[in-house]
């Protein structure tokens, strides 16, 4: 289990009789947060796609209120001002339009008391999940809702096989460790003979995964996840806590016995990706095939080398994502 792991508008405005433009054009799909303060914030609010960055001086601060929040026009946000919040992790922040569409944005709160500053990736505590059904099978996916990406599971395609008769369960799902906390449990699985076989593109195993990004599928043999999410600050390392019970042998997508050991694997890749040249800058990997009862928190530097693979990596921790977050299907030396 793995628990915390890491323009310019020109607007021309016409009054015609006091009448809005709602009268003419419907319900708005506006849904921005335009300006958004904390309480105890010092300097300005940063906006970066769906982030909100503000910062504090005291890294004991943490239940905090918002005290001003500017949305669109007509639109409604939740929380609303005044209601105090667990700043330790992102917060979501939802916007609801008129014509009742939402938006959801993360308040990141940047603790800088001793000169550092810590950034999470939105629910990087694995807080949230949701219900939802794919091929007729209804499972639990990572997120606040559809409409949130930042993290994704392999379930979707999980889902396929099980509606063809498959006989296993869903290998990434929520664990409750404590009221209203959890983990994700991550459950290699058995997918059966028709997975195993060529209509299933011997794909007789499935991992139990989680990962930035988000899991494309179009059938049993044609899914594969999408990673990546953008980043503009240069990270330090990832943490994270997990438990681990390895299991006794291995099986090859036919469900063959082959040689070897079970292990897990943690990483943060960064790359830089421009239109097909891939260019790895910066690696952090966490292999290990050691049981693990307890809960135990690893910490892991990230290695920089831009442009080559850094010095020091095992062979796995070269390879570069097949499948970046531009759908690029692409697969080059990391060392070129």
């Amino acid at each position: 289990m793995i628990k915390k792991i890491m323009g310019f508008l020109f607007a021309i405005g016409i009054i015609l009789g006091g009448c809005s433009t709602k009268d003419y054009f419907g319900k708005l799909s506006e849904k921005e947060i335009i300006e958004f303060t904390l309480e105890k914030q010092i300097g300005a609010t940063i906006f970066k796609g769906d982030s909100i960055f503000v910062q504090v001086t005291d890294n004991n601060l943490f239940y905090l209120s918002a005290t001003r929040i500017i949305v669109s026009d007509y639109a409604t946000v939740s929380p609303e001002v005044g209601e105090k919040q667990d700043f330790s992790q992102p917060i979501p922040y939802t916007v609801y339009a008129e014509d009742g569409s939402n938006k959801v944005y993360y308040v990141v709160m940047l603790r800088d008391g001793d000169g550092t500053s810590e950034f999470q990736l939105p629910n990087s505590n694995f807080n949230l999940w949701y219900e939802t059904t794919h091929s007729t099978k209804k499972y639990f996916e990572i997120g606040r809702d559809a409409n949130d990406k930042t993290w994704g599971t392999g379930n979707k395609g999980i889902a396929v096989a099980l509606s063809m008769g498959s006989n296993a369960d869903f290998p990434s799902v929520p664990h409750e460790t404590a009221p209203n906390q959890y983990a994700t449990e991550l459950t290699t699985q058995n997918m059966g003979a028709l997975a195993a076989g060529i209509l299933g593109g011997y794909k007789g195993v499935a991992a139990g995964n989680v990962f930035v990004g988000i899991f494309e599928v179009a059938n049993l043999t044609n899914a594969h996840p999408v990673f990546g999410y953008p980043y503009t600050e240069k990270p330090k390392a990832f943490q994270v806590d997990y438990t681990y019970t390895p299991a006794e042998g291995l099986l090859n997508g036919k469900l063959k016995p082959v040689d070897g050991a079970d292990k897990l694997d943690m990483y943060l890749i960064l790359e830089k990706r421009e239109e097909n040249q891939i260019k790895r800058l910066g690696v952090a990997w966490f292999r290990s095939g050691e049981p693990q009862t307890e809960w135990k928190t690893i910490e892991k530097e990230i290695k920089y080398a831009h442009g080559d693979a850094p010095e020091g990596l095992e062979d796995y921790e070269k390879r570069v994502l097949k499948y970046g977050i531009d759908g690029n299907l692409n697969e080059t030396n990391p060392e070129s």
